[in-house]
This record gives structure tokens, C-alpha cells and sequence, in this order.
């Protein structure tokens, strides 16, 4: 006896669904498959960067828990390269205060070298700026990654070490802010009050190995310095070789 589709009704073959359930199949495949490369939400990005925000320097740790995931991949890199664009307009505020304290101290001695012979590229030496500190911030989650989970077997994918970098970022990308506006009171009060700020990031990101890893303590601080050495050493020996 012939059997029917109970849906549209079509005669059904020996051993065989109706194609209206295959389609029916491949349609909710699509719909997960779509789902699943597509949720990221713009406003829930922007959220959990104000949320950081409040939060990074009054619960480092916490804030670092709960938003240094693989699921914040995308928030990382955004913060990430926030951070490396204001690191270039500081770059940028520094190398141009200081060209000022030089011509000043020449006096009309600088005429001598024509006007505009001190004049700073703004997008120059900003685009050059943000990708050395680019570059520096994924090194970072690279050495983390390949240190921590290649080399010691432990569990921290470059998603979560990239979410990580990104996070502890934050916080100096609002220090970095109020460095570029020290710099018109006191290059000196600027770079003294930026590298506070660096040792404050530091310690971020060694509290978020700690938490984030599961690696003996006492390897913690060659992890540390092993990742902030190969980032240092690339961003400052090969990439200027490679740019310049």
C-alpha cells in the first residue's frame, strides 16, 4: 500500500523522507549555521566596553574573569585597537611637544633650517603608532598562547589570550587619554604618569594569566616576562625593519 506525506501529501518512495522534510532539514541547518557566524551584537559590544570601563580599575581581577573569554574575541581586538589608536595620537602629541621644546630652545637659530622643517605627519606618525602597538598586543596573546597552552600543555586558546590583552588594555587606553592632555602642562609629568600606567597594566595582565591558566606558579613569571620580551623585541628590533 502506497504511503503519503503527511505534510504536503506527495507520494512517498520505499525507505525515503518527503522531500518537504529534507528541505525542512537544511532550513533549520542554514538557520543555526547563520546563527552561529552571526551573533555578534554591536550594542552588547558596546555595553561590556562601558561596563570594563567602570570597572577595571576599581575590580581588575573580576572584570578580567568575566570578560576575558573566547566568546569576547571580537571585543578584545575592538578595545585592542582602540587602545593602539589613542597610543598613537599620544605618540604623535609627545613627538610634537618635543620638536617644540627644541625649536624654542633654538630661538631664530631655526630658521636656518627653513620653515616648516619641523613639521609632524599627523596620520604619519599616527598610522605608525597604531600599528607598532597593534602588533605589540598580539604578540602578546601569541607568546600567551603558544607559551601557555603549546609549551606547557595548559588550556588558554589564542581567543581567550587575544579577549585578555584586550581587556587589560581598556585601562590604558583612558590612561592614555590623560597623558596626551598632560603633555600640554608637563612632557615630563606625561611620560612619568604613562609609565605608571603600564606597570598598573602589567600587573592586570599577570593577575589574568593567573586566573585565566592553571600553570604552577612558580613558571608564572618566565611565562610573564618570556610573552612581554618576544612582543617587545619584535615591535622594537624586526618591525621597524620591516616598516623602515
Amino acid at each position: 500500500m502506497a504511503k503519503f506525506c503527511t505534510k504536503c501529501g506527495k507520494k512517498l518512495e520505499e525507505g525515503k523522507k518527503c522531500e518537504c522534510e529534507n528541505k525542512k532539514e537544511k532550513g533549520i541547518e542554514k538557520q543555526e549555521n547563520t546563527s552561529t557566524t552571526s551573533n555578534f551584537d554591536i550594542q552588547s559590544c558596546f555595553d561590556s566596553y562601558v561596563e570594563i570601563l567602570k570597572n577595571i580599575f576599581t575590580k581588575p581581577v573580576d572584570t578580567i574573569k568575566k570578560f576575558a573569554t573566547e566568546d569576547n574575541f571580537i571585543l578584545g581586538l575592538i578595545a585592542l585597537f582602540i587602545n593602539s589608536l589613542v597610543t598613537g595620537g599620544l605618540v604623535y602629541f609627545i613627538a610634537k611637544e618635543s620638536i617644540g621644546a627644541i625649536t624654542a630652545g633654538m630661538g631664530y637659530s631655526s630658521l636656518l633650517f627653513g620653515i616648516g622643517a619641523f613639521e609632524i605627519p599627523f596620520l604619519k606618525v599616527v598610522l605608525y603608532g597604531t600599528v607598532f602597538m597593534v602588533v605589540h598586543f598580539l604578540m602578546t596573546a601569541l607568546m600567551l598562547f603558544v607559551i601557555v597552552n603549546s609549551i606547557l600543555k595548559d588550556n588558554l586558546t589564542f581567543k581567550k589570550a587575544t579577549s585578555l590583552v584586550g581587556v587589560c588594555s581598556i585601562f590604558t587606553t583612558v590612561t592614555t587619554l590623560v597623558a596626551i592632555l598632560l603633555t600640554f602642562v608637563s612632557m615630563q609629568l606625561s611620560i612619568y604618569f604613562i609609565l605608571i600606567a603600564v606597570v598598573i597594566y602589567s600587573m592586570h595582565l599577570y593577575q589574568g594569566i593567573i586566573e585565566l591558566t592553571n600553570i604552577d606558579k612558580n613558571k608564572l613569571a618566565y611565562v610573564f616576562t618570556g610573552t612581554v620580551a618576544v612582543s617587545l623585541f619584535v615591535v622594537f628590533y624586526i618591525l621597524p625593519k620591516i616598516l623602515f
